[in-house]
């Protein structure tokens, strides 16, 4: 099912899972303790009740948690994106997403990441819009602007700027970011759930 079709509720839980995986299912009345020392959590609550006003076509409201966003955590996530589940926000604070952007499912951004337009005056156009595939990881103050792609399971390095597609699985950094190796495969699933663990 995709994360257009998944309620609030389910949004969420994914996303609580990716911070902290367990044997057992999760239930509000273990997030909402957590929100307590996630802050992480708090961000994603608000980003997915955003989500789900925006796509009911409750404009105005999802426009008002931004506010809410911006003064609870420290980030700014513009109403209209596209993103998938498992969002990973260790450290939410500086976060800043543009409106069209698209993300896939089990993505991680870091503190002070900024995907959106090159223009600040541009209009919502999906070419100038980056699309963050599945299992991507985007780490502290990386600015990813434009229409370009990160690639399923690449890695984006601290404080770099990417200005042109990342390829699958290919690990960049620098101003502007260049290939400098490769994720490898089949440790995936443990990185993800290893920077989760951090928090």
């Amino acid at each position: 099912m995709s994360a257009t079709e998944l309620s609030f509720t389910e949004l969420v839980f994914s996303d609580f899972e990716r911070h902290r995986p367990s044997d057992r299912p999760p239930s509000w009345l273990q997030i909402i303790p957590r929100c307590l020392t996630l802050t992480g959590m708090v961000a994603s609550i608000i980003l997915r009740a955003q989500q789900c006003l925006y796509r009911a076509g409750h404009v105005r409201l999802a426009w008002m948690l931004r506010t809410v966003g911006i003064v609870l955590v420290g980030s700014d996530f513009v109403p209209g994106m596209t993103i998938g589940t498992g969002l990973v926000l260790p450290h939410p604070v500086g976060l800043v997403m543009g409106n069209g952007v698209r993300i896939g499912n089990n993505v991680m951004l870091g503190q002070g990441v900024t995907v959106g337009s090159r223009e600040a005056d541009l209009s919502a156009v999906e070419e100038a819009l980056p699309t963050i595939c599945d299992g991507a990881t985007i780490l502290a103050n990386a600015t990813v602007v434009g229409g370009v792609r990160v690639g399923e399971g690449a890695r984006v390095g601290a404080n770099s700027l990417v200005i042109a597609d990342v390829p699958d699985y290919a690990i960049v950094v620098g101003v502007p970011a260049r290939k400098i190796g490769e994720v490898e495969r089949d440790q995936l699933a443990p990185v993800a759930v290893g920077l989760a663990a951090q928090q």
